[in-house]
């Protein structure tokens, strides 16, 4: 069996920041990337056991802090077959490091979304990372292999008024410009039960606490779309 593994935007993306000059990384924001040396995520993904050809895509999402390792991974399938792919990618991000995100040159935590792609056709399996969750305008302007932006991690103090208990989802929206400065946030219902005043406020309010890596496209940083659920 041949198994190939490929993790998408990361080579550019560190020769990208390899020819910046010295002290120019100092002034700006970098991602989260995938194309870790020693531990890529990528390369620790097992291809479940499955009799003939299959697809899936699953979405994921992890905190990943100033070492690089990946704090309450979380995936899902998008469709009800994809189930059996999930499992295999949360293992191995118990493991796995992703080369941290900077600002101002100095390393943070972020939140980062992400797609793994999974193909098997014969007897070749293919292993996809894609550094976005996918969103349809920015795979539009800047193809499936852009890195979205990424929300640096704050107290998140959101966490001490929305509902603990009670299920709940909302989708926040935002522009990041070139920059990684954010504005037109935004709140889109998902499901469960109706935010308080106050949850929603708090939510809008992190978002503009927090600092920004912006989208970065063809090893430059441009302007995007950012998408964050947030619930329980």
């Amino acid at each position: 069996m041949i198994s190939r593994v490929q993790s998408r935007c990361s080579p550019w993306m560190a020769l990208a920041v390899a020819l910046l000059p010295a002290g120019h990384a100092a002034g700006q924001r970098l991602p989260a990337t995938f194309d870790h040396e020693e531990a890529a995520l990528g390369a620790r993904i097992e291809f479940p056991s499955l009799v003939g050809d299959a697809s899936a895509t699953v979405r994921c999402a992890a905190r990943v802090s100033p070492s690089g390792k990946m704090e309450d991974n979380g995936c899902y399938a998008i469709e009800p077959g994809d189930q059996a792919f999930v499992p295999q990618i949360n293992q191995a991000a118990k493991k796995a490091r992703l080369n941290p995100a900077s600002f101002d040159g100095r390393k943070r935590e972020v939140y980062v979304q992400y797609r793994v792609a999974f193909a098997k056709k014969g007897d070749v399996e293919t292993i996809t990372i894609y550094n976005n969750p996918g969103l349809v305008e920015n795979i539009e302007a800047y193809g499936e292999d852009h890195i979205a932006a990424q929300r640096g991690i704050t107290d998140e103090s959101w966490q001490k008024v929305c509902p603990k208990r009670t299920r709940y989802l909302v989708w926040a929206k935002a522009h990041v410009a070139a920059s990684g400065e954010q504005s037109s946030i935004s709140l889109v219902p998902g499901e469960g039960v109706p935010l308080t005043r106050e949850c929603r406020d708090a939510i809008i309010a992190t978002l503009e606490q927090s600092q920004f890596t912006p989208a970065f496209a063809d090893g430059e940083p441009v302007p995007s779309s950012f998408i964050e659920p947030f619930g329980n």
